[in-house]
């Protein structure tokens, strides 16, 4: 074969090779970071059917959509409500976070659940925090004894390490919130 073939098959050769290490190593890029959100007020129902005939106002459990495998339940005491976040169906177990809230906190929050690449891997949701002295359970939720409210991250399963908060008044607290559990996401445990 001529020298000129041979030299412009090789070249040929090389950059086909680099095009294919650049597009191999292309699959481990930065992965795409993306949200949903559930909405309290308008993706729950009740967790349980009531019998004809039951009482009305009853505080009915709720479960909430999820992503992924997961589902957000509300139950009620005399007064506060229990939000939690767990695998379908197993709301005692596989709890990803549970936390006491006030009774109407589903009828004012949202939840952003953070994905990578298309598959959820946190949540992040507000609180409100109250003074931890407050003598009687009904009260401690009153406007007097709030003391500020925090954005909550939890990493989902196989992602714990993700646990932060940050204050819900400091300047682009979500942005700051959707951040901290990227780069908690990127680090390998």
């Amino acid at each position: 074969m001529n020298s000129k073939i041979i030299r412009l098959l090789s070249k040929a050769f090389v950059s086909s090779a680099v095009l294919l290490i650049f597009t191999i190593t292309g699959v481990a890029q930065a992965p795409k970071f993306t949200s949903l959100y559930t909405n309290l007020k308008t993706d729950c129902r009740g967790a349980i059917k009531l019998k004809k005939g039951a009482e009305n106002g009853e505080d009915i459990p709720l479960k909430c959509k999820g992503y992924g495998g997961y589902e957000i339940n509300i139950g009620y005491s005399a007064s506060s409500s229990q939000f939690s976040i767990n695998r379908v169906g197993k709301s005692d177990e596989d709890v990803v976070t549970s936390t006491m809230q006030p009774l109407d906190y589903d009828l004012k929050r949202k939840v952003e659940w953070r994905f990578a690449n298309g598959k959820p891997f946190a949540v992040i949701y507000r609180i409100d925090l109250t003074k931890g002295d407050s003598s009687d359970a009904i009260g401690m939720w009153s406007k007097e004894n709030k003391t500020g409210e925090h954005l909550v991250i939890k990493g989902l399963k196989g992602f714990e390490r993700i646990d932060f908060e940050v204050d819900a008044k400091a300047a682009d607290a979500n942005v700051k919130a959707r951040e901290m559990a990227d780069a908690a996401y990127a680090k390998k445990p």
